[in-house]
């Protein structure tokens, strides 16, 4: 009995150490911005901000704003902003990606049905080289689709795992899987197994070795080297969406666009 009592024991005394230090992590206040959205999508590196509201995306900067609406298209899935001269926009009903100029004029359309062997979208992201990342849900596979020549190659073997939540930059893409894995894989097809994520209510992988999640409206940076994540001080009860690029995060709550310089161990 008393063995039972001491494994009761410490099964609640682990399940109660935090999985961050003591550390926290303060960010400085740069300004604010009120906007009527439904959905912040985040700051690119020329420090544009991009949301959405009733299905229009919308792209602001200090002295200017831009939209982009495809009705024929149905209701927007994803957008990718790691390039802001280069926008991809993901349309799931039809199978499609559109790609804006830095005004957010249409460019090209992309339709996945239309391949030579036709894949079905279920993840994307701008890549180098006049590519972008592609996950096949038929096949199970990531491919890098050239949207110059119209030549797709497969990159990876199938992903057995279903993908839960992903992110890319022009070299890697980066996917999570039900188990919270951490994957990555190169333009070159070399994939590297980057280790297991906490429990997150959403996440942005920074590069391969640092993410930020939030979860019951904390925010946690975390570096794959250390044990344990920080916290980051936002004095806030409450927020929607954050989003970090080039030392500043950017955190939504309500209508509002807070914007922070903050510092990365």
């Amino acid at each position: 009995m008393k063995k039972i009592k001491k494994v009761v024991f410490l099964i609640i005394l682990f399940s109660c150490i935090p999985m961050w230090t003591q550390e926290v992590i303060k960010p400085i206040l740069i300004d604010s911005l009120e906007v009527k959205t439904d959905n912040y999508i985040g700051k690119d590196n020329l420090k544009n901000d991009y949301f959405s509201f009733k299905n229009v995306i919308k792209k602001r900067n200090s002295s200017q704003e831009y939209e982009y609406q495809n009705l024929s298209l149905g209701k927007i899935k994803g957008i990718c902003i790691t390039n802001p001269l280069q926008v991809v926009v993901f349309y799931e009903d039809f199978n499609s990606l559109v790609l804006l100029d830095n005004q957010l004029n249409e460019t090209q359309q992309i339709n996945a049905n239309r391949f030579e062997t036709p894949i079905k979208i279920e993840a994307f992201g701008l890549a180098s080289q006049n590519q972008v990342w592609l996950y096949d849900g038929f096949l199970q596979k990531i491919s890098l689709y050239n949207f110059k020549t119209n030549t797709i190659k497969i990159i990876s073997t199938p992903i057995t795992e279903k993908i839960k939540d992903y992110h890319s930059d022009y070299n890697y893409f980066y996917w999570i899987n039900e188990s919270n894995t951490l994957y990555s894989i190169s333009i070159f097809g070399k994939i590297k197994t980057l280790g297991n994520i906490p429990d997150y209510d959403t996440i942005q992988v920074i590069d391969e070795t640092n993410y930020i999640i939030k979860l019951n409206n904390e925010l946690l940076y975390f570096n794959s080297n250390k044990p344990l994540g920080q916290k980051i001080d936002l004095n806030k009860k409450s927020f929607t969406n954050f989003f970090y690029t080039n030392g500043i995060l950017s955190i939504f709550t309500d209508n509002q666009i807070i914007n922070y310089k903050i510092d990365l161990p």
